[in-house]
């Protein structure tokens, strides 16, 4: 097996265009080698207005806390501003019967939320990379969400979180996990290593760990770099079908069927998976969205539809609720 593919813009600084130097932003560093990374290039580009932030999720019990400990001590050195917030993802999980990354993500993107009001800064640095984003690309369409799946993790994406609207980049998007070893390696930095990467009881690090390099061997080649094209081009695609929706489907409690079903069936899916994740339904996949669109067909189609967690979506005069 070949060793991962160059990255196409490997460290182009051009995709921190827009975000100047002189500005205050939030940078989320775990601890792990990917964030302190990042902090420590963002500091190389000359930034120095950043606030490092620190969320510790509840999961790896001791660990965690010397984890952000660690964080505190490097913001220290830096002579960064440091935020650091405690969530019980776990539980978190387990009462909005969500994954743990899926719960995780709540938690930050709401932490981040928090520190963004309190510093009036809504522009936050992610350390995610090129293999980040085909790893996501995988899991997606082994779960069959569709292009929709890629939408977390774009270079730069807004998030509505309880009000306050967040702009998350990660300008490491074309940096692949090796380049960013010798750039570790090269500047001696320190880091904590998150031994829960490595376990193989978590999809993400199968797909890492095993799928990919058996991928590759059976192959003869490396695939990652045609996988990082795809899930670009997906990330695209799905930025588009996002501007094509209609104003009024954007923010809704209700959904009128006349509305829903004038549009293109890609629009149609779209419509609802947004109006089924507003009112927080777990696990929408596409079995779940299609029951839901059968709701739009007042002549055969069915009247309620059962939802996870003891929920129904009902259609009446001419409207689509959740109860």
């Amino acid at each position: 097996m070949t060793g991962p593919a160059p990255a196409p813009r490997a460290w182009d600084t051009a995709a921190l265009g827009g975000f100047p130097v002189n500005a205050r932003y939030l940078v989320g560093v775990s601890g792990g080698r990917d964030s302190v990374a990042l902090l420590h290039w963002l500091r190389a580009q000359d930034y120095r207005k950043l606030i490092v932030c620190h969320l510790e999720h509840g999961l790896r019990g001791r660990a965690g806390k010397v984890d952000a400990r660690f964080v505190e001590q490097i913001a220290a050195r830096a002579k960064l501003p440091f935020e650091i917030g405690s969530d019980d993802v776990k539980a978190r999980a387990i009462m909005s019967k969500r994954s743990i990354e899926t719960a995780a993500r709540m938690a930050r993107h709401e932490f981040f939320a928090r520190i963004s009001r309190r510093h009036r800064c809504s522009t936050v640095f992610l350390g995610h990379h090129a293999d980040d984003l085909v790893e996501t690309f995988l899991l997606n369409l082994f779960r069959g969400t569709g292009s929709e799946g890629r939408r977390s993790i774009r270079s730069v994406s807004t998030h509505a979180v309880n009000g306050h609207e967040l702009t998350l980049v990660r300008p490491w998007l074309s940096v692949w996990r090796d380049e960013i070893d010798a750039y570790v390696k090269t500047h001696a930095l320190k880091y904590r290593e998150d031994l829960s990467n490595k376990a193989l009881h978590a999809t993400r690090n199968r797909i890492r760990h095993r799928i990919l390099p058996f991928i590759e061997k059976e192959l003869g080649r490396n695939v990652r770099k045609s996988l990082w094209r795809s899930a670009v081009i997906a990330a695209e695609e799905n930025a588009l079908l996002e501007e094509s929706m209609p104003p009024e489907l954007r923010s809704f409690e209700k959904l009128r069927v006349a509305s829903v079903r004038k549009l293109p069936l890609a629009l149609q899916r779209r419509a609802l998976r947004d109006w089924l994740r507003k009112h927080a339904v777990p696990d929408i996949g596409f079995e779940l969205i299609e029951s839901a669109r059968a709701l739009l067909d007042p002549a055969c189609g069915p009247a309620k539809i059962n939802l996870p967690g003891d929920r129904h979506a009902r259609r009446r005069s001419g409207e689509l609720f959740v109860e």
